[in-house]
């Protein structure tokens, strides 16, 4: 068939398919199809096309009529000869309200359907970009927001792709009356309970009929531009990122110091912070908190703890830490008493491991001297009022050490301790080695580091 004969909406999908996304070969290509009227039309473009393609439904169980509608979708699948795996949405799925709780759970089970390499295919189209940037505006949302849902991002193993975004609901509202495609209607669609609901039927119409015919494609136009805008913002962290890690070798990636910081500009510090914060895969706090998070930065009060919904952060001694919340703060997740610190013989705390390196690994967190292997060490948590002897014979506060390491209040009773027999203490875990009992630089080292299991010990915070 003729590029001219093809019904619009293929044609559109065919140009970007063989343009700028280019499925790849060899691998599975998946239809997210809820049996509405745009998956309905993707999903049926796509066949026509000559793609062969894999259709996935999630029954959400939260309507009388799921499961009629699972059976809707199968038969549809069926009559199309198309694949099809119905997946159901476990009810604990969190969220906030149904709305959140379908998108999380919806994506969630997808993402574990998709191998290495395989693409998954949504429906959203125009009119679905211009209303998630107007939710992300009156949410008060920033440039990350504002861009609207990527053309492409990474979905478990595989990607999801949304190759309609340029594209107006209207072309497949034509596209499945031309092909006279049976689909159904969603009652929430149409209920008012809902934000997204509300804008589609109340707010983009208001701005249409006020003097903005364009409004959907103006604001999808500004979502692509604030797209580019936040990969340039990437690319400047990223860049950033790599020139201080070089000037900083000896400090861990969770630790920041209050000096370096001040060396930007306000907008800086607010990129940069917000990158570091995502590089650690802990939640970015909003504005205000932020805000608070940066004029304690800048203020180099030590003891100062800042909190959000996901994170914290805790200054001190001129370094700037933090971690994600909720943490794991069982107190009887580790088990104190003797250890031998032999290779391979596992650290008695959650998702630590030791070895002897030559090179240490990148995760690194303590490097001690060799010649503690195969020796008998103490683990074991704070007792009040205890004192430590230093390298030189000199007693100190364990208190005033655990306060000079920056280890946060909350986590100093229950925090691992390594000791050796004549009560020299060697290791807080994740926070401090012993200068003296540290190995020299470029020589084979007991390596103590977390191999990616969260613990008490490992709440995001590394060595100094």
């Amino acid at each position: 068939m003729e590029s001219s004969a093809l019904p619009e909406l293929e044609r559109r999908l065919r140009t970007r398919l063989q343009g700028d996304l280019r499925p790849p070969r060899g691998r599975s290509l998946y239809v997210a199809y809820s049996g509405g009227g745009d998956s309905t039309a993707l999903l049926v473009a796509l066949l026509s096309l000559g793609y062969e393609i894999h259709a996935l439904h999630v029954d959400h169980g939260w309507h009388p009529d799921s499961a009629q509608w699972a059976r809707f979708c199968q038969e549809q699948a069926k009559a199309l000869g198309v694949p099809f795996t119905l997946l159901h949405l476990a009810a604990d799925t969190p969220g906030e309200g149904p709305e959140d709780q379908a998108r999380r759970a919806r994506y969630a089970l997808m993402a574990a359907q998709l191998r290495q390499g395989d693409w998954l295919f949504t429906a959203q189209h125009r009119e679905d970009q211009a209303e998630t940037v107007l939710l992300q505006l009156l949410r008060g949302t920033g440039v990350a927001g504002l861009a609207g849902m990527p053309r492409q991002r990474p979905l478990g193993a595989g990607l999801l792709v949304r190759p309609l975004l340029d594209v107006p609901r209207q072309v497949l509202r034509d596209y499945l009356e031309q092909r006279q495609l049976p689909f159904l209607n969603d009652p929430a669609n149409a209920d008012m309970r809902y934000d997204r609901v509300r804008i589609r039927r109340i707010l983009l119409p208001q701005l249409q009929e006020l003097g903005w015919p364009h409004a959907t494609i103006s604001i999808a136009r500004a979502a692509d531009n604030l797209a580019d805008m936040g990969e340039i913002a990437t690319d400047w962290f990223d860049l950033r990122w790599q020139q201080y890690r070089a000037d900083h070798p000896g400090l861990s990636v969770e630790v920041l110091p209050l000096e370096y910081l001040h060396t930007l500009s306000v907008a800086a510090q607010r990129v940069f912070l917000r990158g570091w914060l995502q590089s650690l895969r802990i939640s970015v706090p909003g504005r205000e908190r932020l805000e608070a998070l940066r004029d304690a930065v800048m203020r180099g009060r030590g003891g100062t703890r800042i909190q959000w919904e996901g994170g914290q952060a805790w200054l001190q001694g001129g370094l700037l830490r933090a971690w994600p919340q909720p943490r794991v703060t069982a107190e009887k997740e580790w088990e104190a008493g003797p250890w031998c610190a032999a290779p391979g013989k596992p650290l008695p705390i959650p998702g630590w491991q030791c070895a002897i390196r030559a090179t240490p690994p990148a995760n690194l967190h303590h490097a001690l001297a060799e010649r503690f292997a195969g020796t008998t060490l103490y683990w074991r948590r704070r007792r009040q009022g205890e004192r430590t002897l230093s390298g030189q014979g000199q007693h100190r506060s364990l208190k005033k050490l655990l306060l000079e390491a920056g280890v946060p209040p909350d986590l100093r009773a229950d925090v691992p301790l390594l000791w050796d027999e004549t009560g020299h203490l060697l290791v807080i875990l994740g926070y401090y080695t012993a200068l003296w009992a540290s190995a020299p630089r470029g020589e084979p080292a007991l390596c103590l580091w977390n191999a990616g299991t969260q613990s008490i010990a490992d709440s995001g915070v590394g060595s100094i």
